[in-house]
């Protein structure tokens, strides 16, 4: 059909205030329905991206323990695990301690690190001199600790008989970080790992060991290399040590997102259905209203076949719209999460410290094309309508009126 004989139908059919309305009302409902898929779909999708890169950028790739607590890295153990090649490995110290700021406190989580090496297993930058202290962004909130002041740690002695006492040291924050995790964020603080030995006379013993795959500022592309590098060095290690992936300690939350994102996006079809039966009800509205002029044109010549791909270019036109304006919406709404106050989500319920819709192709793809299913079906009915309404009705219909 030619653009300029299809335009001519349109004007046509949309002739009357009431026409173009109730198509833009089908329009809108479309689109949203659409939208609110594709914001499930990218929801679902921001927060594992966020979750796992939350992760990673705080525990590497892989996280070696010792079943008896500390070890060293000795020259076997180093020797094991440059079996699997990795990019970096930092050892740590991790302990407990309570953050003390003007009468406030809170529990932490303390890491003795090596800035050089844990930067670069982590990709997350923290620099902590001697003396001097970076903490996590909620932690700073929570404490209202800003750059350049001072804030006390007190560790626990144990068991110890001769000192039972608690240690207290004052360290200067040289750094606020941010993990994009809520609970790191209000838990985690670094210091100089050679400052933590010193308070808890460790000397070069460590109980943790972060290992990076591949540089840690690159998107892991797949799960499976990591798990793929977890085996291997797995077998190099003494039964002692224990190798565990980054993501083992939100594994459950991760597999129900998978779940949910299913789950979800088959209820929420039902949206789309409604907006589907809008379309249908515009068909009707339109076969009723214009059967004196769809006559008038069967009778000076138009086809049935040339009025049914009418039909179909306007359906397609119209999920096309609708496609346009959902991936609109979306952007919207992932500007709204990011700047609007009311859209901010409590972090200690939903672990990240913030949302963001993630879209990729397969998501278009598979929303754009269910969409596209639906408006098929509403197509197919127009189709009946149309065939159901031969010539001979429309003349008696005009003599009639």
């Amino acid at each position: 059909m030619k653009s300029h004989s299809y335009f001519s139908l349109l004007k046509i059919v949309l002739h009357g205030r009431s026409a173009g309305k109730i198509l833009l009302a089908t329009l809108f409902s479309f689109t949203f329905s659409i939208a609110v898929i594709l914001c499930t779909f990218g929801l679902m999708d921001g927060f594992d991206h966020l979750l796992k890169s939350g992760l990673r950028h705080s525990s590497g790739d892989l996280i070696l323990t010792s079943k008896k607590g500390f070890f060293s890295m000795t020259p076997e153990l180093e020797n094991a695990l440059n079996q699997i090649k990795p990019f970096s490995i930092a050892p740590i110290i991790q302990t407990e301690a309570f953050a003390l700021f003007e009468g406030d406190s809170k529990g932490v989580l303390v890491r003795g690190v090596e800035p050089s090496n844990f930067s670069l297993a982590t990709g997350l930058h923290v620099e902590v001199a001697a003396g001097e202290i970076v903490i996590g962004s909620e932690l700073a909130k929570s404490l209202h600790v800003e750059v350049g002041q001072d804030l006390a740690l007190t560790f626990g002695k144990g068991n110890e008989s001769s000192g039972s006492l608690p240690t207290v040291r004052l360290f200067r924050v040289s750094g606020i970080v941010s993990h994009g995790i809520y609970q790191k964020d209000l838990r985690f603080v670094y210091v100089n790992r050679a400052d933590l030995a010193e308070i808890l006379n460790l000397g070069k013993w460590i109980n943790l060991a972060i290992l990076s795959i591949d540089d840690p500022m690159k998107p892991l592309e797949s799960l499976d290399v990591v798990r793929e590098k977890q085996q291997e060095v797995r077998g190099y290690l003494d039964s002692d040590f224990m190798i565990r992936p980054f993501w083992s300690e939100y594994s459950f939350l991760i597999e129900a997102v998978k779940v949910e994102k299913v789950s979800i996006s088959i209820i929420l079809q039902l949206i789309v259905v409604i907006a589907v039966f809008n379309i249908m009800a515009f068909v009707i509205f339109i076969m009723e209203k214009k059967a004196q002029d769809f006559f008038f044109l069967r009778a000076v010549g138009l086809s049935l076949n040339q009025l049914m791909k009418f039909w179909l270019i306007s359906i397609f036109l119209l999920w096309a719209f609708a496609c346009f304006g959902a991936h609109l919406l979306s952007l919207l709404f992932n500007w709204g999460l990011a700047n609007l106050s009311f859209l901010q989500i409590p972090g200690e319920i939903y672990v990240l410290s913030s949302l963001q819709i993630r879209l990729g192709p397969a998501a278009y793809i598979i929303v754009y094309l269910t969409s596209l299913l639906w408006v098929f079906v509403s197509g197919v009915f127009g189709y009946w309508r149309l065939r159901g309404r031969p010539i001979v009705q429309g003349l008696r219909q005009e003599f009639s009126a």
